[in-house]
């Protein structure tokens, strides 16, 4: 099935959490699966926890992650005082007082600014309750970026399969049109060169022989069954599971090679339009496959 490159999606755990999290994914096409992740540096250890969730789901494109870590609670800080520190910057500002001969005693505000008098540190944070706070989050993200994927993929299959059905219609037109081609090059030459040569007899064999070079010269019996079977492919690839977006591009260039080789050996309008119409849909057809997963 058709999968596209481009997606987006968010989810956060619960606002009775301890840890509030947040995860954005965003992703648009890309020849491989490339993968920038943008961790809190508390949880940077869980890259690749996060990489191998992403690559469980995602199999091509430029996939963004986004995860925004917010501690909610003083159970995860605690406030240390050195109380030796806090004796010796007592002691020494007592000493000041009696140098300077001031009837002051120490400010407790002032005291509590001294470094390293008071110091917050956080609880050393363990990964797998880390992990298990950020993994839901993470797949709802994914999975939520993965449908909108999906849904594109949909709109695209769709519009893939109207503009083949234009091209085969297109190509069944060149069809019904060759072989006049052949007919009308051997009448016109057939006038042509009684205009030139009034007076002189025409072999018909001469006339036939030219015809027949200029059919075979201009035969496009081949590049048309190929044409239709790069169709049939084509169509049996969008249904196929698993990504299919090098095969659709591949498919697209064999179809367009053929077209154009249509073009060059049909010496004639009428075909020339058609392979023009034909060349048009397909080009929006290759635009659309690079986005393709």
């Amino acid at each position: 099935m058709i999968i596209s490159m481009t997606g987006y999606g968010q989810a956060e755990n619960g606002p009775e959490r301890l840890v509030r999290l947040k995860v954005e994914a965003r992703s648009v096409n890309h020849r491989y699966l490339d993968l920038a992740i943008r961790l809190p540096r508390e949880i940077q250890a869980l890259e690749d926890r996060v990489r191998k969730a992403i690559q469980a789901v995602i199999h091509r494109g430029r996939v963004d992650i986004f995860i925004t870590w917010r501690e909610s609670s003083v159970e995860n800080v605690s406030v240390l005082l050195d109380r030796q520190l806090v004796h010796a910057y007592h002691n020494a500002l007592m000493e000041v007082s009696q140098i300077c001969a001031l009837d002051q005693t120490p400010d407790l505000h002032l005291i509590s600014r001294f470094p390293d008098v008071l110091r917050v540190e956080k609880k050393q944070l363990d990964l797998d309750e880390a992990w298990v706070e950020l993994e839901q989050p993470l797949k709802e993200a994914l999975d939520s970026m993965v449908q909108q994927r999906k849904e594109e993929g949909e709109r695209l299959s769709v519009d893939f399969r109207l503009r083949l059905d234009f091209v085969e219609a297109f190509a069944d037109q060149v069809a019904e049109r060759a072989p006049i081609v052949a007919v009308e090059y051997r009448k016109k030459l057939e006038e042509r060169l009684k205009s030139y040569l009034e007076s002189v007899e025409l072999d018909p064999s001469r006339l036939l022989t030219e015809a027949a070079i200029f059919a075979d010269r201009s035969s496009i019996t081949e590049e048309l069954t190929r044409l239709k079977s790069h169709l049939a492919a084509f169509r049996q690839a969008m249904g196929e599971v698993g990504p299919v977006g090098r095969k659709l591009d591949f498919l697209s260039q064999e179809l367009f090679r053929e077209i154009n080789t249509i073009g060059s050996k049909a010496n004639d309008y009428e075909i020339t339009r058609l392979v023009v119409e034909m060349k048009s849909e397909l080009e929006k057809i290759r635009e659309q496959v690079q986005n393709i997963e």
